[in-house]
């Protein structure tokens, strides 16, 4: 069966960032190391503030192009994205991509509640309600692992597995097909980075960008990793969950060359 025939991808605005210092541009993908990525490129540009949240770089909108500073973002609206990648034509492409089980496990570990907003309302209302009783700040740090780890009471994997079947994947970048995402038909990326060799595909990318950052390189954190701890994949991947999700993903398996 085909998921995620790209449609609705293809009318939204696309992110990147652009690190002008070694000609560099970036695609993020949401549950692919994209903070790690953003902090590392945003130090590469000299952007040393404190990182209080993920959104720290410039945005450039509009006909961007190089010139505009060091390391930014850049929101492009789909139909500039050809004129877009001509005026960056001579800088290196690139993105992370990951394993879609990996990818899926994420998403239930840190981001069920958005699935839970969508889908089951009654669970993601009943759980910052609780929170609100018991006089805990629904914003302050910490307190969102707590309303993961309830909703996890109430929503296990496989029905959270299931969801994704019965209401597809397209409603939410977290869950969409990276290959929809990445909109290969139109970047032209020089290196696809797998997630799982994080630090090994940066090395290979500066090296086809002709830079030396080994040093930077020993120093990249893992920002925002998944609270999942050391889950075992027979705790969570029954064969019947495994089967839904290399259906629902088949595309990413075979264009990113992961193995089902």
């Amino acid at each position: 069966m085909e998921h995620g025939t790209g449609t609705a991808q293809s009318l939204r605005s696309v992110q990147f960032v652009v690190c002008e210092r070694h000609r560099l541009i970036y695609r993020p993908l949401a549950k692919c190391a994209s903070t790690t990525v953003i902090d590392f490129l945003g130090d590469l540009g000299g952007h040393g503030q404190k990182r209080d949240r993920r959104s720290f770089l410039p945005i450039r909108s509009g006909d961007v192009g190089p010139g505009s500073g060091e390391t930014y973002e850049i929101r492009c609206a789909a139909p500039s994205l050809a004129a877009l990648i001509e005026r960056y034509a001579d800088y290196v492409w690139f993105s992370v991509v990951r394993e879609p089980y990996g990818r899926v496990t994420s998403n239930y570990f840190n981001k069920l509640n958005r699935y839970a907003r969508r889908f089951e309302p009654q669970v993601y209302f009943a759980t910052y309600l609780r929170q609100l009783l018991a006089g805990r700040a629904v914003w302050r740090q910490g307190h969102e692992e707590d309303r993961a780890a309830r909703m996890r009471t109430r929503i296990s994997f496989p029905r959270f597995v299931t969801g994704l079947r019965d209401h597809g994947i397209d409603w939410d970048d977290h869950v969409t097909l990276q290959t929809d995402l990445l909109r290969g038909d139109l970047v032209p990326y020089h290196r696809l980075i797998r997630m799982e060799n994080l630090r090994e595909g940066l090395r290979d990318v500066f090296s086809h960008a002709g830079v030396t950052a080994s040093a930077a390189l020993e120093g990249l954190k893992r920002l925002n990793p998944s609270s999942a701890g050391p889950v075992v994949d027979g705790d969570l991947w029954t064969p019947e969950c495994r089967e839904i999700v290399a259906d629902l993903y088949c595309r990413d398996f075979e264009k990113l060359g992961y193995a089902l």
